[in-house]
C-alpha cells in the first residue's frame, strides 16, 4: 500500500512537472498611460513542460492599484495550450483618474489544476506636468522705483513636481538686487510656493524672463523658459492715475505770491503817503 501511495504522488509530482504553464512576455498599448486613459493588457503565456494543459485561470489582483476593468474582468480562462505552444490574452483596462505618475506592480495569478503560481506584471502611469508662472504683487509703481515683485508657480499638472529650481534671467529693463536663483524644491499638484525678487525696473511695462528646471515623479527633466509682463509706469502716467502726488509745493508758491502783493501794496501805500 505505501509503495502504491508513493508511486502515485511520483505519477501526481511528474504531471505538475510536465505541464507548467508561464507568463512569456506582457505589454501594453500605449506603453504608458495618462490618469483617465484606457489601454490594453497583452499578457503572453507558454506552455514549458511536456503535456497539454487544459483549463487554465489567469487572474488580475487590482486591489492595491489605480486601474479597473472595463469590457471583461480581471479573469480569463484558456481551453488549452498544447506543449512548446503559446496563448495571448488581452485585458481591457483603465487608469483611475487619480492614479499618481509612477511604476505600478500588479499580481497575475495562473492556476491550472493543482498547479498555481502568481507572478509580477508593471503598468505605468505617466502623467503630464505642467507649471505656471503668475504675477502675484509689487510694491514698485513707476520706473526707476526699487521694491519686491512677488510671483506664484503653479502646479496645475496631473503629476508633483521635484527639484524646481528657478532663475531670473539678466535683462536691460532690470536691475536684480536679490540673488537671481531661488530653489524651491517640490509643488503638489493643485498647489502653488510663493518667491520674491528684489528689483530696480528700468523701463515701464517690462517682462521678466525666467528660466524653470524641474524633474517629475518620474525623474524625467524639464526646462522651460517663463515671461512674466509687469505694469509699471512712468511718473507722469502714475501721477495721472493718481497712484503718486504731485511733489510740486503749492504752499510754497502761495506763500511767495502772498509776499509778492504785500510787497506790491506796502510800496504803493508808500508812494501815496509821500
Amino acid at each position: 500500500m505505501k509503495i502504491l501511495l508513493t508511486l502515485f504522488f511520483v505519477l501526481l509530482m511528474v504531471s505538475l512537472v510536465n505541464a507548467q504553464v508561464a507568463i512569456q512576455y506582457f505589454d501594453t498599448i500605449p506603453s504608458k498611460v495618462l490618469p483617465g486613459e484606457k489601454l490594453k493588457l497583452r499578457i503572453g503565456l507558454e506552455n514549458v513542460g511536456d503535456d497539454d494543459v487544459e483549463n487554465i485561470l489567469v487572474k488580475l489582483d487590482l486591489s492595491q492599484v489605480p486601474f479597473a476593468p472595463l469590457v471583461s474582468s480581471t479573469e480569463q480562462v484558456i481551453a488549452e495550450i498544447k506543449d512548446n505552444d503559446e496563448k495571448t490574452i488581452v485585458f481591457d483596462l483603465v487608469a483611475l483618474p487619480n492614479a499618481e505618475s509612477q511604476i505600478y506592480k500588479v499580481p497575475v495569478e495562473v492556476a491550472h489544476g493543482e498547479n498555481k503560481k502568481t507572478s509580477l506584471i508593471s503598468l505605468e502611469v505617466n502623467a503630464k506636468v505642467n507649471i505656471d508662472v503668475i504675477f502675484d504683487s509689487t510694491d514698485i509703481i513707476k520706473v526707476n522705483d526699487q521694491g519686491k515683485v512677488v510671483l506664484k508657480f503653479v502646479n496645475n499638472g496631473l503629476t508633483q513636481i521635484k527639484f524646481l529650481k528657478v532663475i531670473l534671467e539678466e535683462n536691460p529693463a532690470y536691475e536684480i538686487l536679490s540673488a537671481n536663483s531661488i530653489y524651491i524644491g517640490e509643488v503638489d499638484v493643485d498647489d502653488f510656493e510663493s518667491e520674491e525678487f528684489a528689483l530696480i525696473l528700468n523701463s515701464n511695462n517690462p517682462q521678466l524672463f525666467l528660466t524653470l528646471e524641474y524633474r517629475d515623479f518620474n525623474n524625467n527633466e524639464f526646462k522651460e523658459t517663463k515671461r512674466i509682463n509687469l505694469n509699471i509706469y512712468t511718473e507722469k502716467e502714475a501721477m495721472q492715475l493718481g497712484l503718486i502726488k504731485d511733489n510740486f509745493n503749492w504752499i510754497f508758491v502761495a506763500l511767495i505770491l502772498v509776499n509778492i502783493i504785500l510787497i506790491y501794496f506796502y510800496r504803493r501805500k508808500k508812494k501815496n503817503v509821500s
